[in-house]
């Protein structure tokens, strides 16, 4: 099989052979014509003949001479040698012919057939040698002129021969009879060289070949056939001798052919080729492409996109950029042009420009085109539209100022939020220790006045724990740990923190959730009790006196999202209408309950929808003004409900009774108010002897001469951390077993877990509640009497 290079060219090639094979067949099977008549009749014509082959193969010289210059395969160059010799051996065989003047000898028969048939021996050893010869190899200078002497020292002792020493050749021709055998021997191996030559080009075209393979397999095959003709003549005027001359001409068309094609038209068809490519290459990008001179005139202008030009391009040609563009712009483009004008290149200059659609910000490459010749010095500028990255760039800056505008709101949030909480701890603490014992100390309109100032001040702590929770979840900082959550009993811890405010409105809490009961669902244990408290809160804040509320719990199958918790809680308070519905979610929107009363942030449901979708779920609200309302939660169901038994719950801690030893209370703390409020709550512990240090330094230095059970540190000291300080005790021999519970207005990124963190055995927060604070407090002084007595048990057994 040909190889795919060759089958067009081939087609081409057998359909002339193929027409030149039926001339031959015709030749031998009609009559036969005499031809001419006489030898005077027959010169002119094949003086033509030879002339035209002549010609030929001196353009076939022409053409191959100078492949080197391509580094082309040395074929051309061993065809354009032996050619030249071919035409110097045709013109003296045309000279040498019957009835042509003398040429250096008289004119005859046998002249003219030597020089005939060393002219057809060099174009068949040359066609063989080609056609043999691996194609790799280029022609070198030196080869090149070494083919062209050894051709024409074949040339000259050819003519030295048949000229002067006729004799050494054997007859050809004999008047009358007609060619010898040696004649019809030599042309039928000459046919044979042909006929090679054609085959081993035939073999070869079954792979890519970098010469014009089809061309040459043409030429050796009507070469072939015109040495049958030259078999056949029995005068040197017949039909047969006439028309092996003209098939000889089409031979040597097949190699001009073959040669002009390869050293001519072929690079012609590249540079064709190259172009489109080019054309195509600057199509396809997105640049705009400028040839700009030292005065910034414009000598060419290319772009695939058109919009991209600040002018039409042929408006552009001839123009400056001085004129088209102003002059801030254009001293951009001039300045990275003289930038390129001695080192050849400059890249990064940008440029704003006003296009008809709007502004564009561009960047420009600028390339030295050749030398530098004055202000004739051309430079190719490339301008790349960068108005998508510049977008891309500010809004990146975009969001990193507002992330930094975030995280200094959040750090200036849990600032205040310390300040603030700081004063809360003495108001809210003082106020629960006045109504801690009021029956004894206070009257009844006091004890109201200071229920007052409780309930005023849990509002503020709560509004500051709102906005808190809210800048934790919108800046990505909610500290959620997802894992599986058991429906029953987040429902049940969740419900006592609300039945005794429904008990108060006489609000009835129907729970249905037998089916889901045991079953997990996906996020924060802690964040989903803060949400379910928070809507369960608002059923019952916004319902009617004698309502009821109803917790509904299902499964219900999402689509290729698996099993999900719906979780629906409806009550029968008065709705909510359709304008109050829109601003549902807005921060601070309280919907008009603070006419009526009714106490919140307006942040519940804000921060509950946020936190229920940071957990991979969804809420929903439904409401019918005058009937009631209805919140709906998905959530993601664990796929094997598979739920660990249930902790157990922490035995109750029965209050401390006195014991003739004093417990030592170390608390680090430097606010007044709140040292103070903890000497109050410890007044209520009389078994318990309370010290008080102002800050690290001094908290430190009471370690060194009294070691107490407990120590109490303030996480915000003025000298230095909670953290530092207890990095400290624990390097004291005996740190290491002395129980440490850190305390903080602080209430961010989860600080029990912070706390534990660091080393410390609980977290505090501020403001204290002191009903939460005596709890603690016993059990941690529990667990300090039970240490003390075992030690004790152990030393008396020693």
């Amino acid at each position: 099989m040909l190889h795919h290079s060759h089958r067009a060219p081939m087609r081409q090639a057998l359909i002339l052979i193929t027409v030149m094979a039926l001339g031959l067949i015709l030749a031998w099977t009609v009559p036969f014509w005499a031809g001419f008549q006489k030898i005077e009749d027959y010169v002119p014509i094949h003086t033509l003949l030879e002339m035209v082959a002549v010609v030929i193969a001196v353009l076939v010289f022409a053409s191959g001479w100078n492949a080197y210059r391509r580094a082309l395969p040395r074929h051309a160059v061993i065809l354009a040698c032996a050619f030249l010799g071919v035409a110097m051996l045709d013109f003296a065989h045309a000279l040498s012919f019957m009835g042509m003047p003398r040429f250096v000898t008289p004119a005859g028969p046998q002249k003219a057939i030597h020089f005939w048939l060393a002219a057809r021996f060099l174009a068949a050893s040359a066609l063989l040698a080609v056609a043999m010869l691996p194609p790799g190899r280029s022609a070198s200078q030196m080869g090149r002129f070494g083919w062209l002497l050894a051709v024409l020292s074949v040339v000259a002792a050819s003519y030295w021969v048949f000229l002067f020493h006729a004799d050494w050749v054997p007859a050809t021709f004999r008047p009358g009879t007609g060619l010898t055998a040696f004649k019809i021997g030599a042309e039928y191996l000459i046919i044979g060289m042909n006929l090679a030559a054609a085959w081993c080009l035939y073999m070869q075209m079954r792979r890519p070949l970098p010469f014009n393979a089809a061309s040459l397999f043409g030429a050796v095959c009507v070469m072939a056939m015109s040495e049958c003709f030259f078999t056949l003549y029995a005068t040197m005027g017949d039909i047969y001798n006439f028309t092996g001359h003209l098939y000889k001409v089409v031979s040597y068309l097949f190699l001009y052919r073959a040669v002009f094609v390869e050293v001519i038209e072929e690079p012609y068809r590249e540079m064709a080729l190259m172009g489109d490519q080019l054309r195509a290459t600057l199509d396809a990008v997105p640049d705009v492409m400028l040839e700009l001179d030292l005065h910034g005139r414009y000598h060419a202008v290319h772009s695939s996109r058109p919009d991209t030009l600040i002018r039409p391009a042929e408006e552009l040609l001839g123009k400056t950029i001085q004129d088209v563009m102003p002059a801030s712009q254009a001293q951009v483009v001039v300045a990275a042009m003289e930038a390129a004008l001695s080192s050849g290149t400059s890249a990064g200059a940008q440029l704003e420009v006003d296009l008809p659609q709007g502004p564009h910000w561009f960047e420009l490459s600028v390339s030295r085109k050749g030398g530098v010749n004055g202000l004739d010095t051309r430079f190719i500028v490339l301008s790349r539209d960068i108005t998508e990255r510049k977008q891309a760039e500010a809004a990146l800056l975009e969001r990193q100022a507002m992330m930094k505008a975030s995280q200094a709101k959040s750090e200036f949030l849990s600032r205040v939020s310390h300040e603030l909480r700081t004063p809360l701890n003495a108001v809210i603490g003082f106020a629960q220790l006045l109504l801690h014992d009021a029956n004894s100390r206070m009257a009844a309109g006091q004890r109201l006045h200071v229920e007052y100032i409780l309930r005023a001040g849990e509002h503020l702590l709560e509004m500051i724990n709102d906005i808190l929770d809210l800048t934790r979840i919108e800046s990505g900082d909610a500290g959620l740990t997802i894992e599986p959550v058991r429906i029953g009993e987040l429902i049940s811890q969740s419900l006592p923190m609300v039945l005794p405010q429904a008990e108060a409105m006489g609000v009835s809490v129907h729970v249905d959730a037998a089916k889901v009961e045991r079953r997990q669902i996906m996020g924060d244990e802690r964040r989903l009790k803060q949400v379910l408290i928070n809507i369960l809160s608002n059923a019952v804040k916004y319902n009617r006196v004698g309502g009821k509320v109803t917790v509904h719990c299902a499964i219900n199958e999402g689509e290729g999202a698996g099993e999900r918790l719906l979780l629906r809680i409806a009550d029968t308070g008065r709705g909510l209408s359709a304008v109050q519905m829109r601003g549902l979610f807005e921060p601070f929107n309280r919907l008009g309950a603070d006419r009526d009363g009714i106490e919140g942030t307006g942040l519940g449901l804000v921060i509950t929808r946020r936190l229920i979708e940071s957990m991979g779920g969804e809420i929903t609200l439904d409401s019918t003004e005058g009937v009631g309302t209805t919140v709906t939660v998905h959530m993601p169901l664990v796929a094997q409900a598979s739920a660990p038994a249930a902790p157990p719950e922490p035995a109750a801690t029965r209050p401390r009774q006195a014991d003739d030893s004093l417990t030592t209370v170390l608390c680090i703390e430097d606010n007044p108010l709140n040292a103070a409020l903890l000497r109050a709550i410890f007044d209520l512990r009389p078994d318990v002897k309370l010290l008080i240090a102002e800050d690290g330094e001094k908290g430190l230095d009471r370690l060194q001469h009294s070691w107490p059970d407990l120590v109490l540190i303030d996480i915000n000291l003025p000298d230095m951390s909670g953290g530092e300080v207890l990095a400290l005790i624990r390097q004291m021999p005996q740190g290491q077993g002395l129980i440490c519970i850190a305390m903080s207005a602080d209430v961010s990124k989860d600080p029990l877990t912070r706390a534990r963190e660091q080393g410390f055995a609980d977290f505090w927060p501020k403001p204290l509640d002191v009903g939460g604070v005596l709890l603690r407090l016993d059990a941690v002084l529990a667990a300090v009497k039970s240490e003390q007595a075992r030690r004790r048990s152990e030393g008396a057994m020693a």
